[in-house]
Parts: structure tokens; sequence; C-alpha cells
């Protein structure tokens, strides 16, 4: 089935920053933040290192909940904590997010194990590439929009381009490092137009 994410303004081969939710043979609901990349029609994927509760419970049920959200207390929760009960709907078979923006249900097709000498990181554990198919896809409210860490980059990479042009040494150096990181996220995750901006920052930082 062909599914028209952008409704809800999620592109293909874009990254966007989602809660996973799964749950074990044990019932025991679980989240984390991690990014989502939509392949289009029906077919999506994420990488997620080893280690992770999530990837183990994907690993074991073959399913998982993409939410789509901005909820700023359900990121930090899922990252560094655990989600309490609470967050979740009374579904006994399946983890989702209760009032969520948006949510789909994902079916796992395949996962496959990458190593940092097949896929180059700063970190020696194995990334796991998983690709699955949308089984359910959600709308319970019209207006949510996923988040894409190159907005924030961008947004960063403005303020410092006004303070970039009053500072010297040790702090200039900083901004110009920042912006390089700042690129470098954008070029990865964002769409054209964001891109198009940063380069517009980049020849003002290039002013100065």
């Amino acid at each position: 089935m062909k599914y028209d994410l952008t409704s809800i303004g999620i592109y293909t081969h874009q990254q966007y920053e989602c809660i996973y939710t799964t749950i074990d043979s044990q019932k025991e609901k679980n989240a984390g933040a991690f990014a989502f990349i939509y392949l289009g029609d029906d077919k999506v994927m994420c990488r997620i290192f080893e280690g992770s509760k999530t990837l183990k419970n994907i690993q074991e049920t073959r399913e998982y909940v993409v939410n789509v959200t901005q909820d700023p207390m359900v990121f930090t929760a899922s990252t560094i904590d655990k989600l309490s009960d609470e967050y979740y709907t009374d579904d006994e078979d399946i983890a989702i997010l209760k009032d969520v923006p948006s949510y789909m249900v994902i079916g796992v097709d395949e996962i496959e194990m990458k190593t940092p000498e097949d896929f180059p990181i700063k970190n020696d554990a194995n990334i796991y590439f998983i690709y699955g198919t949308i089984r359910d896809f959600v709308i319970n409210d019209p207006s949510v929009r996923p988040f894409n860490r190159g907005f924030s980059a961008l947004i960063e990479s403005l303020v410092n381009a006004s303070r970039c042009k009053i500072v010297d040494g040790e702090k200039r150096k900083y901004y110009l490092d920042r912006l390089e990181e700042n690129k470098r996220i954008i070029d990865k995750v964002s769409d054209e137009n964001t891109k198009k901006a940063m380069d517009l920052i980049v020849k003002e930082y290039e002013k100065n």
C-alpha cells in the first residue's frame, strides 16, 4: 500500500527525529529517540546501534511504532530516562504513545548489521540498518510536523553569524567550527531549501 507521508511533512530520503516505541515478550514497553527515514510508498528504514533496548525488542518482535511528536519532555525522558507507563495507551500488545499527533506501525522486513569498518563512525559498536514496511498510519492532529535537526542547525548558525561579526580569536574559531558541523548536519538530513539557506549563511561568514 502507498502512503502519503507528505501530508505530515515527511519526505523521502530526509531524516526526522521521532520516538520509537517497542514492546518485549514480557509486555514491557520501551521508548527511544531515533532518526526515521522514509524510502517511499510504504517502505522505511532506521539505523540503531547495538546495545539499545529498542534494537533488542525490534529483533525479538519484528515490529516497532514510530511516534511523530515535538514534545520536549517525551524526547528527554525517552533518551535519559525510562518513559513511564502513563505516557502509553492501554493497548497490551503494542506500545503507542498516548495522545501522539501521528504514528506509524512498522513491520520489519530485514535487519542488516554493519561494523564500524563497513560504516565509518566514531564508535566501536556495530550499527544495524533496519528496513521495514508501514502497516498502519494514523494522523490524530493534521497540523503535526516531524522534527528535523537541520532546521535547529540553521537557526543556531544564524545566531552565531550575527555574533561572529563582533568577536575575534578563539570565539570566532568556535563559531566557524560550529558552522562546519551544522553544515554537515544539514547536508545529511535536510531538504534543498534548508541547504540553500545554509549556503547563504556560509557566504555571510566569508564576508567577515
